[in-house]
C-alpha cells in the first residue's frame, strides 16, 4: 500500500510540472513586429560579418532579447515608430557637405546642402529597441583583440571601461577611442572629400601596452543602413559583383558576407582551408574572389560606393543580412586585418592558435562617394569607382581596335613514367605557325595567342627558370622564327610565364632560400586538391619570395627581348597574393603588389605587352590585357544574383577575355554571357589530341583539338567581330535586367545588346530576340 502511494504521489508531482511546462510564455522581448526571430546558432556563434571571429555569448543573447518578435500576429503588421534623428555637433563643412559628429559615440552624420538628405552613421532604430541595441548600433567601430587564445569583440559605449575623446579641427574630425583595463587605444579619423568623406586609422594612435593584441578593426559598421522595408540593395564585390536585395520577407541567415580583399593570403592555412591537421588539408569551398576592393549600398534614392583605398591588401568586405544578431537591417563595412591569425601543431595536441606578433605597418582608409536619385545603383556605383580610377590612379583609357581572336595555346608538358619522364608535344612551334595559316583560311585574319608549356620540361617545368626554350617544340631557333612569323601576319603573340608558384620538382628553385614559410616557420607547400573531396594530393608547388620574384622575372627580361618576344602572359599576377613568415625576410601582401606592380612596368618600359588572369584591382594600368575576368559570382544563399559590376568599372580601361568556350558544358551560354558582360571569348586549344594529356598533371583540357574547334571558333568569332569592334574601347554605360531572363546592356557609343536566355523568343521595344540568342541596337 505504501508503495502505491508513493508510485501516485510520484505520478501527481510529474503531472504538476508538466502542466506548469506548458503555461510557461515564451520569453520574448518589445521589439515591433519588423524584429526578425533570433537564430539559435548565430546567439552563440561568431560576430556578425566576420566568419572566424569573437563570441560574445552575454551580449549576444541580450542582443536576441531585446530584438525578437512576438508571437506571429493575427492581424496585419503596423510599421513601429522610429527614434528622431539628432545630428550632433557641426564639425566640417565644404561647398557640397555638412560633416556632424556625435561627440558621446564618435559616430557621424553627413548632409547634402543642395538636397538636404542624408547620410547616417548610426542607423533609425524603432523606439522600442533596447538600450544596448542602440549601443552596439551607435558603435562607429568594433576593435577585436586576443590576449593569446580566443578573439573577443569590444567596441565604445559597451561598458564603462570605454572611453571616447573627440576632437574637431578645421580639416579633420578624431575619435580617439580607449579601453582601460584592456590598455588598447586607437582613432578614427573623417575628412570631407568633394563626392563625400574619408574615414581613416591613423597607425600612430594604435597602443598596446598590456598583454591584450588587436586582430582587426571594422570601421563605421552600420553606416546608411537598410531597413527591410526600403527598396534598395547591397553591392558585394564577389566574383563580377553580386547585389543583396532588402526584403521584409527572407529566410533565417547564419552569417553574412565577409571576405578577404583580394582573395585569402595563401601563406596562412587557415584563411583558406575548411578543415587542418598535422598532415592532411582540406580545401575550402569554392567561390569567387573579390577583386576590387569596393562595397556599396543604395535604398531608395540614397547610397553610397565605399572604396577601401589603404591598407586594402589586409582587409575584409563584411556583407551582414537583416536578421543577423537579430537586428533587422542590413549593412555593410570594411574591416581591417591588424594581425593575423593560424593554427600550429605540436605534438599530439591538436590545433594551437598563433597569431602574429607585429602590428600589420600600413595605413588604412577607406573613401565613402555618397550617391543620389539616378546614380544611387549599382551602375552609378560602378561609374564612382571608375571615375576614381581614371582621376587618382591615373589609369589610360584603352584605344579602340580591331578585336581579335583570343587563342591560349599549350606547347608541351612532361609525363612521369616508371623510369624517368616522357615529354608530351602538344603544339610545336611549327604546327602553331599552321594554326595561323588555318585560321587565316577561314577568314580570321586578326589574333592575339598565348603560348604556354614552351620552355625546358614544358607546362610545370624548371619554373621559374624559363630558359632554354624546349627544344622538342623547336628550340630558340623555333620560337624566334614564329614570333618573327606571327608579327609579319599581325598576330601578337604572348608567352606565358610562372614567376609565383612552381612545382615541386622543379630545379630552378631553391626552396630553402626561395619559397614563403608559413606561420610555423617551415617552408611553405601549396597542395594540389582532388576535386570530388577537397582533400589534399601528395603533389605540390612552392610560392616564391617577392625579391626572388623580382630578381628571376628582372633577369629574363633580356632573353624576351632577344627573341622579338610581343608580350608575356604573367601567371598569378592578378589572382594570388600573399605574405612571407620568413624570420629573415618577413613581408606583406603590400610587398608581393608592389612586387608584381613593378615587373609588369618595367616590362611594358621595354615594349614587351603585358596580361595577367583575373585581374586584381591593382594591376590595373599596368597591362594590355586581362584573362578569364570573373564572370559570375559565388552564388552564396544570401544573394540574389549576380551582376558585371566588374565589367562596368573595367570596359574600355583595359580588354579583358573570358574564360576559355570550349572547357565549359554550355559554350552557347558561355558565349552569350562574355557578349553580355563585354568579355571577348577565347579558346584553349593544342594541335595535338586532348587525350595524349593522359597521366599528366593538365586536367583541364578535355576538348582541346584544333580539329574539333578550329571551324566553330572561327565561326563564333566572325558573328561577333562587328559587335565587338563596335564596343572596342567604349565604357559600358548601363545594365539592366528588361524582365526574366533577358538583360540590356548599354554603351558609350550608342550601342545596346539585349541577350535573351530563355528558351523562347521574347519582344523588346518592338524587337524579337530568339531564344537563347541576342540582339544589337546602336552602332
Amino acid at each position: 500500500m505504501m508503495k502505491k502511494m508513493k508510485l501516485r504521489g510520484i505520478l501527481l508531482i510529474v503531472l504538476v510540472l508538466l502542466v506548469a511546462a506548458i503555461n510557461i510564455p515564451p520569453l520574448y522581448g518589445a521589439a515591433g513586429p519588423s524584429a526578425e526571430p533570433s537564430a539559435a546558432p548565430q546567439a552563440a556563434g561568431a560576430e556578425a560579418g566576420s566568419e572566424d571571429q569573437a563570441q560574445e555569448p552575454a551580449a549576444e543573447q541580450e542582443a536576441v532579447e531585446a530584438a525578437a518578435p512576438a508571437s506571429a500576429p493575427a492581424e496585419p503588421a503596423v510599421k513601429a515608430e522610429l527614434q528622431p534623428v539628432t545630428p550632433g555637433t557641426k564639425a566640417l563643412e565644404n561647398d557640397r557637405y555638412i560633416l556632424y559628429v556625435d561627440e558621446k559615440s564618435g559616430n557621424l552624420q553627413i548632409t547634402d546642402k543642395q538636397t538636404g538628405k542624408q547620410w547616417l552613421g548610426s542607423p533609425q532604430l524603432e523606439k522600442t529597441a533596447m538600450p544596448n541595441v542602440k549601443k552596439y548600433t551607435s558603435a562607429p567601430v568594433y576593435a577585436r583583440y586576443t590576449q593569446g587564445a580566443d578573439i573577443t569583440q569590444i567596441y565604445p559605449l559597451k561598458d564603462e571601461d570605454s572611453s571616447v575623446k573627440v576632437t574637431i579641427e578645421p580639416e579633420v574630425v578624431r575619435a580617439e577611442f580607449a579601453f582601460a583595463s584592456l590598455k588598447l587605444s586607437f582613432a578614427l579619423e573623417y575628412r570631407l572629400t568633394d563626392s563625400g568623406f574619408e574615414a581613416s586609422i591613423p597607425e600612430e594612435y594604435l597602443k598596446e601596452t598590456g598583454s591584450a593584441k588587436f586582430t582587426s578593426i571594422e570601421v563605421l559598421p552600420f553606416f546608411h543602413a537598410a531597413r527591410e522595408d526600403q527598396n534598395g540593395a547591397m553591392l558585394l564585390p564577389d566574383g563580377s559583383g553580386a547585389l543583396l536585395e532588402f526584403r521584409e520577407n527572407h529566410p533565417g541567415y547564419l552569417k553574412g558576407y565577409s571576405e578577404y580583399i583580394y582573395g585569402g593570403d595563401e601563406t596562412f592555412v587557415k584563411q583558406n582551408h575548411e578543415i587542418t591537421d598535422s598532415h592532411w588539408l582540406k580545401d575550402a569551398a569554392m567561390k569567387k574572389a573579390v577583386a576590387l576592393p569596393v562595397f556599396g549600398i543604395y535604398q531608395e534614392d540614397t547610397g553610397y560606393l565605399a572604396i577601401v583605398t589603404k591598407g586594402e591588401t589586409d582587409a575584409k568586405i563584411n556583407g551582414v543580412p537583416s536578421g543577423i544578431r537579430a537586428i533587422s537591417l542590413y549593412r555593410a563595412s570594411s574591416e581591417f586585418t591588424l594581425r593575423k591569425d593560424d593554427v600550429i601543431f605540436v605534438g599530439t595536441s591538436g590545433q594551437i592558435p598563433y597569431y602574429q606578433g607585429e602590428l600589420i605597418k600600413s595605413e588604412r582608409a577607406v573613401r565613402y562617394v555618397l550617391l543620389q536619385d539616378e546614380e544611387a545603383g549599382y551602375v552609378g556605383m560602378a561609374k564612382a569607382y571608375r571615375n576614381y580610377l581614371l582621376e587618382e590612379e591615373q589609369i589610360k583609357p584603352a584605344a579602340s581596335g580591331d578585336t581579335p581572336l583570343y587563342l591560349q595555346v599549350l606547347g608541351g608538358i612532361s609525363r612521369d613514367e616508371v623510369i624517368g619522364s616522357t615529354f608530351i608535344e602538344m603544339s610545336t612551334f611549327k604546327q602553331i605557325k599552321e594554326m595561323i595559316d588555318r585560321y587565316y583560311a577561314e577568314g580570321v585574319s586578326r589574333l592575339e595567342i598565348t603560348v604556354s608549356g614552351w620552355s625546358k620540361d614544358g607546362l610545370y617545368g624548371n619554373q621559374p627558370d624559363h630558359f632554354p626554350v624546349a627544344k622538342q617544340l623547336g628550340g630558340s631557333k623555333g620560337l624566334k622564327e614564329l614570333q618573327a612569323y606571327a608579327a609579319e601576319k599581325g598576330v601578337t603573340l604572348y608567352l606565358k610565364a610562372n614567376y609565383v608558384k612552381p612545382y615541386q620538382e622543379s630545379n630552378g628553385v631553391k626552396a630553402s632560400k626561395e619559397a614563403v614559410r608559413g606561420i610555423n616557420r617551415e617552408v611553405l607547400k601549396q597542395y594540389i586538391y582532388y576535386l570530388s573531396s577537397g582533400w589534399n594530393t601528395d603533389n605540390y608547388f612552392y610560392l616564391l619570395k617577392p625579391e626572388v620574384i623580382a630578381k628571376r622575372s628582372a633577369a629574363e627580361l633580356d632573353d624576351y627581348q632577344k627573341l622579338g618576344t610581343a608580350g608575356v602572359q604573367f601567371d598569378y599576377f592578378g589572382s594570388l597574393l600573399y605574405s612571407d613568415e620568413d624570420n629573415k625576410s618577413l613581408t606583406d601582401r603590400k610587398e608581393a603588389e608592389r612586387t608584381y606592380v613593378t615587373t609588369l612596368d618595367n616590362y611594358r618600359q621595354e615594349n614587351i605587352r603585358t596580361a595577367v588572369d583575373y585581374g586584381y584591382a591593382y594591376t590595373l594600368g599596368h597591362v594590355d590585357r586581362v584573362d578569364g575576368v570573373p564572370l559570375d559570382s559565388s552564388g552564396f544563399v544570401y544573394t540574389d544574383r549576380s551582376i558585371p559590376f566588374y565589367q562596368l568599372v573595367v570596359h574600355g580601361l583595359v580588354p579583358y577575355t573570358a574564360s576559355p568556350v570550349n572547357l565549359l558544358d554550355d559554350s552557347r551560354g558561355q558565349v552569350l554571357r562574355a557578349l553580355e558582360y563585354g568579355a571577348l571569348p577565347s579558346y584553349e586549344l593544342t594541335y595535338a589530341k586532348s587525350s595524349d594529356l593522359q597521366r599528366t598533371l593538365e586536367n583541364r583540357l578535355f576538348s582541346s583539338e584544333l580539329n574539333d574547334w578550329l571551324t566553330p571558333s572561327a565561326k563564333a568569332y566572325l558573328e561577333l567581330k562587328d559587335v565587338y569592334d563596335d564596343i572596342s574601347g567604349q565604357q559600358m554605360m548601363n545594365h539592366e535586367e528588361l524582365q526574366s531572363k533577358v538583360f540590356r546592356t548599354t554603351y558609350a557609343g550608342g550601342v545596346s545588346i539585349i541577350i535573351n536566355y530563355n528558351n523562347h523568343p521574347v519582344g523588346i521595344s518592338g524587337q524579337t530576340v530568339e531564344a537563347y540568342s541576342y540582339a544589337v541596337t546602336g552602332g
